[in-house]
């Protein structure tokens, strides 16, 4: 499918979703595809990530026009996604991601959880598919 096309399939998905639902809470386990597709949107409109297309007006005009639809990303969600940014500038100027705590205690410390979590030591929370796809 063209990319235009796919997005519509996908928002009509949504649509059904919230009228079935009630809500727009898709969680991974409901339906993993329809979850990574609302994060990307939410992404795309607050200029996280880029993509090749920007998204349309109309693209926006139709989720702003959902009763559910919620534009704000996860406090966690932005900082980790600060702190991924972060990680990227300093392994393209270091050619390494081994961050002192000294010059940079929040990065060396995100580093590192990241690290447990790729690893899903006990207590700690194991890093989503996606995340795991970008590290």
């Amino acid at each position: 499918l063209h990319k235009r096309a796919k997005w519509l399939v996908m928002y009509d998905e949504l649509v059904e979703y919230c009228n079935q639902h009630g809500h727009l809470r898709v969680s991974e386990e409901d339906d993993s595809e329809l979850y990574e597709w609302m994060i990307l949107q939410r992404k795309r409109y607050h200029g996280i990530v880029k993509t090749r297309t920007a998204m349309t007006n109309n693209q926006i005009e139709k989720l702003e026009a959902l009763h559910f639809w919620c534009w704000s990303l996860d406090w966690r969600e932005r900082t980790w996604h600060e702190q991924y940014t972060a990680a990227v500038e300093f392994y393209k100027e270091h050619g390494h991601t081994r961050v002192n705590k000294k010059d940079n205690p929040s990065l060396c410390n995100w580093i590192q959880t990241q690290g447990k979590r790729y690893k899903e030591l006990k207590g700690h929370k194991p890093l989503s598919k996606r995340d795991l796809n970008l590290l």
